[in-house]
């Protein structure tokens, strides 16, 4: 049995009422308004971020005839933006936890809570004093090997 291969419109398009007058009339069909595609709605959020942030955090010079980025020092932030900055940089990092899981200022202040140089309660001799200041004023390694180089390089030059 044979397939009946029709589809609606061409049944139209072949109907005897258009044959006389020509081509078939074109249809009107009930429609919505066509979604916007991926490009257009990346332009939008484009639009949207450049008006609320780029624009309020930077200014046109003229000079140069561009937008450029307010120093952070001079953006005007809210009250509760500034509260959430300050915390954010004064709490620690995942990168100062180190591998006891503590920070460096919070061992610091460990340190600090009982040891009898920081309380003020240890005296510091003149011998000691002078000890430190021995071990402070030593030159390094590094300072040794660039000596050691400059005299090696003076006396290549003396030979020459």
């Amino acid at each position: 049995m044979g397939e009946f291969k029709a589809s609606f419109n061409s049944i139209l398009n072949r109907d005897l009422k258009h044959i006389y007058s020509g081509q078939p009339k074109t249809f009107r069909f009930r429609h919505s308004n066509p979604y916007p595609t991926q490009e257009q709605l990346r332009i939008k959020e484009e639009n949207k971020h450049l008006k609320t942030h780029v624009l309020k955090s930077s200014e046109f010079i003229q000079e140069y005839k561009c937008l450029i980025p307010r120093a952070p020092a001079f953006r005007v932030l809210s009250r509760y933006e500034i509260d959430g900055m300050v915390s954010r940089l004064t709490k620690p990092t995942v990168a100062s936890q180190g591998i006891s899981n503590t920070s460096e200022k919070s061992m610091r202040e460990e340190k600090e809570k009982d040891h009898p140089t920081y309380l003020g309660t240890k005296k510091v001799t003149n011998i000691e004093m002078q000890a430190i200041m021995i071990r402070l004023t030593r030159p390094t390694k590094a300072a040794e090997i660039r000596s050691k180089q400059a005299l090696f390089s003076r006396s290549k030059t003396d030979i020459f």
